[in-house]
């Protein structure tokens, strides 16, 4: 009988590895070493799971524990944290990783992790926010750094690039662990399990808003309750009370005096589902949703779109296609805020400006804005009051066709820390409702958007040319929303940029703006969602449009920009190119992305690093040298990158074309001798008697 825990044990921590380091977290297998002897550093007693920036081959033991990175000592899911085992786990940690030099490590039940600092047996924490999870390969590296340089650090300072992809990580994995729990409940559609989990997410992060602005009532229930109530999740003795504090908690939100009120809808769903509308929602399931939510604070200041993680977490592959015309890639839209807004250092009290979406689907562009800003501002020590009430109530704008879609978008902002203020239903190019004409009446320092694609049904606001597509009405209402000097980043299709047919409408953006910059996007760079080829177009408004009352249509006003234009071409960016978009996850030896050219990373000494694109920005130019990396197959590929193109060049063309691959890789046509043409046919026309032979 003795045995069976072990053998649960291992069962569970081969799960682990298998299912949360590897496939959730993305750390190559072969870094991990669970329950091996070595004997020269611990003796007989084995460490439970090691990670290294090395693989382990069975021979190279000084090189993999020399280069080690995380020590975790496991134990089977019956463990109770903190309990006695807890505690005999924490004092083997601390005399297994004093003996493998590692200056932290963790003890985990396979379902909580905590990480203690080897010499203090202290609580790691991450920005002030202790962890409860594994983290990623890039975390580990910059902790390990951190406690080399201060031996008794508990608190890890990292930046925003690393704190955003460690949060998604682990939020991954908790929506994971959600997935299993589903499985036993029977949800209408993936739309009611997605809003569900949202709204729960909502509960929690309340708490914590109420907690940061110290404005929590101590006299009425909260998320916390329940923990508070319940100290053995794995109990299902007062189950029953998890759905009556979770609907008291909800009725009292959803007043009319609560400063939650405006997400009442998706609560009020969520309190049908708690009481009963779903089938097989028993109180021990959503006891252990709520523990499994819980497990995910901290929520304020995740860094990135949560409503889109569940989507992609949840969803069905005809729903993301559906989804596919207002979502876009979380990596993608964190770096083109970084770049878009690089100007905004520091707040400013005379600050005043604002960024627009016009198509925000569910928020992912204008969170990732928000947290490029407050960002900026907490490194630069300008995050005042002023700046969180310019940002919570002032700076941001959304404007969607869907209503469902601002219900989310408000949410989204509200989770990242606010802003959701200013977040309209409407129609961009023809607004109907009062805020939603008054939007369009402001003009703004920055927008950054990325447009359906397609024919619509509003005529594009231009003299240039006739068009009903998405993309020309919303180039043109997006150079009209901008002020002298603002500056745009708009995701657009291929056509935008070298279709004959659109030549005018190119015309017009280059006589009215400066085309700074212009990014290629791998052909599969939304896909399974759409596999339009599209770049990112980067604008600084020099002139403002003409309107001719006349054709009662705007026309294009100023003259062509003589400064080059710098293009650049993406790759890799960190997924599979092809419609099942992988993780790719391959490094050099420095830990630099091999395939990924959009994340950050921490190298092999656990120093933060930006992005490929972010290091080369408005500077790289590989005219004379080119660019030499590994391409997925595993073959070395030498091509252009990019560079600064001479507008002159640009205009010598047909038709203006703005097209990256037209002058960084220009068509080479091949062509063959008469005689080699006269070889092919006679090789065809013997395949084709061979053929016949066999048929008759």
């Amino acid at each position: 009988m003795a045995k069976k825990p072990n053998k649960q044990e291992a069962l569970s921590v081969s799960r682990l590895i298998n299912e949360v380091l590897v496939s959730q977290l993305g750390i190559p297998f072969r870094t991990i070493v669970n329950d091996s002897t070595f004997s020269s550093y611990t003796g007989s007693k084995r460490p439970d799971i090691l990670i290294s920036n090395f693989e382990y081959d069975g021979t190279n033991d000084e090189q993999y524990i020399e280069n080690l990175i995380a020590y975790v000592e496991a134990k089977d899911t019956n463990c109770i944290v903190n309990d006695k085992n807890w505690e005999d786990a924490i004092n083997q940690g601390v005399e297994k990783a004093t003996k493998l030099k590692i200056p932290f490590f963790g003890v985990t039940n396979c379902k909580t992790t905590y990480f203690y600092n080897t010499q203090t047996k202290e609580r790691l924490s991450l920005n002030g926010n202790l962890i409860y999870e594994f983290q990623t390969l890039d975390i580990f590296r910059i902790i390990k750094k951190c406690l080399v340089e201060n031996p008794k650090a508990t608190d890890i300072k990292i930046g925003f690039n690393s704190l955003s992809a460690v949060s998604e990580a682990v939020f991954n994995k908790k929506l994971w662990e959600l997935k299993e729990i589903y499985r036993a409940i029977d949800f209408e559609n993936n739309t009611q399990k997605i809003d569900f989990t949202v709204g729960l997410i909502a509960l929690e992060y309340y708490e914590e808003k109420s907690e940061l602005e110290n404005t929590k009532d101590e006299s009425l229930q909260y998320w916390s309750d329940i923990r508070k109530l319940i100290q053995n999740p794995s109990s299902y003795e007062k189950a029953n009370m998890v759905r009556t504090i979770l609907l008291t908690y909800i009725d009292r939100l959803i007043r009319d005096d609560s400063e939650f009120k405006d997400f009442a809808p998706l609560l009020i769903s969520v309190k049908q589902f708690i009481e009963g509308k779903i089938p097989n929602l028993e109180a021990k399931f959503l006891q252990d949703i709520y523990f499994v939510i819980d497990s995910m604070r901290p929520l304020h200041g995740t860094g990135f779109d949560l409503f889109g993680a569940v989507y992609e977490n949840f969803a069905n592959s005809k729903e993301k296609k559906d989804f596919g015309e207002y979502f876009t890639r979380r990596h993608y839209s964190r770096v083109f805020a970084e770049l878009l807004l690089q100007d905004e250092d520091e707040f400013s009290e005379n600050d005043n400006f604002s960024i627009l979406d016009p198509a925000c689907g569910t928020g992912g562009m204008l969170t990732e804005s928000f947290k490029v800003l407050k960002n900026n501002y907490e490194r630069t020590n300008t995050f005042s009051e002023t700046a969180k009430e310019f940002l919570s109530k002032r700076c941001f704008y959304g404007v969607d066709i869907r209503s469902e879609n601002i219900s989310r978008t408000r949410l989204n902002m509200f989770l990242v820390g606010d802003g959701h203020t200013n977040m309209q239903a409407d129609n961009s190019l023809n607004p109907k409702t009062s805020l939603g004409k008054e939007i369009f009446k402001k003009q703004f320092k920055y927008i950054i958007t990325n447009p359906p694609y397609g024919t619509g049904k509003e005529l594009a606001d231009t003299d240039s040319l006739n068009s009903y597509r998405y993309e020309v009405a919303f180039i043109c209402r997006i150079i009209d929303s901008l002020q002298l000097k603002g500056k745009a980043c708009v995701i657009i299709p291929d056509g935008i940029l070298e279709n004959p047919s659109m030549k005018a409408i190119r015309k017009e953006i280059l006589m009215t703006c400066e085309v700074y910059a212009i990014v290629s996007l791998p052909k599969f760079a939304f896909a399974p969602y759409t596999k339009e080829k599209t770049y990112a177009l980067f604008l600084r408004k020099r002139f403002d449009r003409m309107y001719s009352d006349i054709e009662k249509k705007h026309k294009p006003t100023g003259k062509f920009q003589d400064k080059p234009v710098w293009m650049y071409i993406i790759d890799n960016d960190g997924f599979a190119n092809s419609d099942k978009r992988f993780p790719t996850r391959l490094r050099d030896k420095n830990q630099q992305w091999l395939h990924d050219e959009v994340s950050g990373y921490s190298d092999a000494f656990g120093n933060e690093r930006k992005s490929i694109l972010e290091q080369r920005w408005l500077s790289f130019d590989d005219k004379v040298t080119q660019t030499e990396w590994i391409g997925e197959t595993g073959t070395s590929i030498k091509q252009r990158k990019g560079g600064f193109i001479p507008f002159a060049e640009i205009e010598n063309t047909d038709y203006l074309t703005l097209l990256p691959e037209y002058y960084l890789r220009p068509y080479e046509p091949s062509f063959i001798t008469e005689k080699e043409l006269e070889k092919e046919i006679a090789e065809i026309n013997k395949s084709l008697r061979e053929l016949l032979n066999e048929i008759s």
